[in-house]
C-alpha cells in the first residue's frame, strides 16, 4: 500500500531544503512521481512538491532535472506559489538557454501572471544575471498588478519589488522617481527596526 504524503510532512522537508546534495530533491521526485510507493494528501498539490523538488535540484546545479520537474508542475497544472513557467525560464536561463528563456518570458508577460511570485521569481532572476531592463519591467508590472487589485499580495512582496525596482533603476542610471522613493522610506524603515533589535 503506497506510504500516504500529509502537509506535515511536505513542511518538514522543506525546513531542511537548504540541502544542495541532492537528496532531499529525490525524495520529492520520488514522493511525485511513485504512485505505486506513495500517495499525497489531499492537501499536498503534486505541482508543489514537483516545483520543489526543482528548486532543491537547483540548489544542487542539475538544471536539467530541474527543468524536468518544473514542466512536470506545469503540466500537471496543480496550484502552486509561482507559475512554474516562471521557473522553467530560470532553469533554461541557468542551463545556457538563454533565448528560450527570454521567449518564455515573453509569452508570460502578455498573459499577465495571476500569482505575484511570478513577478517576483522573474525580477529576481533577470537582476541576477545583470538584465536589469527585463528585471525593471518585471518588478514594474508587478507593483502595477498589486495596484490593481488584479494580483493579490502581501506587504512585504509589494515591499520587496519596490526596493527590487529600486536597486535596478539605480543599476540603470535612471533618476530617482516617486516609487524609488518608496523605496527609500521602505529601507529606510528596516534599518532603523534592525538598529533598534541590536
Amino acid at each position: 500500500m503506497p506510504r500516504l504524503i500529509t502537509q506535515n510532512d511536505f513542511d518538514d522537508v522543506r525546513l531542511r531544503a537548504d540541502r544542495v546534495d541532492g537528496s532531499i530533491a529525490e525524495t520529492l521526485r520520488a514522493w511525485a512521481t511513485e504512485p505505486d510507493r506513495f500517495r499525497l494528501a489531499d492537501d499536498v498539490s503534486r505541482a508543489a512538491v514537483l516545483i520543489e523538488a526543482g528548486e532543491d535540484y537547483g540548489y544542487a546545479g542539475n538544471h536539467v532535472e530541474a527543468l524536468r520537474m518544473y514542466e512536470a508542475a506545469r503540466d500537471d497544472g496543480g496550484p502552486a506559489y509561482v507559475d512554474p513557467r516562471a521557473l522553467i525560464v530560470q532553469a533554461l536561463y541557468q542551463g545556457g538557454q538563454t533565448d528560450a528563456a527570454l521567449e518564455l518570458a515573453d509569452v508570460l508577460r502578455k498573459e499577465s501572471p495571476r500569482l505575484v511570485n511570478t513577478f517576483l521569481v522573474l525580477g529576481g532572476l533577470f537582476e541576477l544575471v545583470d538584465e536589469f531592463k527585463q528585471a525593471q519591467r518585471w518588478y514594474s508590472m508587478g507593483i502595477r498588478a498589486m495596484d490593481s487589485g488584479n494580483v493579490p499580495g502581501t506587504e512585504s512582496q509589494y515591499e520587496s519589488m519596490l526596493i527590487g525596482r529600486a536597486r535596478v533603476r539605480s543599476e540603470l542610471g535612471l533618476p530617482q522617481d516617486t516609487l524609488d522613493d518608496a523605496a527609500e522610506i521602505i529601507i529606510e524603515r528596516y534599518a532603523t527596526e534592525l538598529e533598534s533589535e541590536e
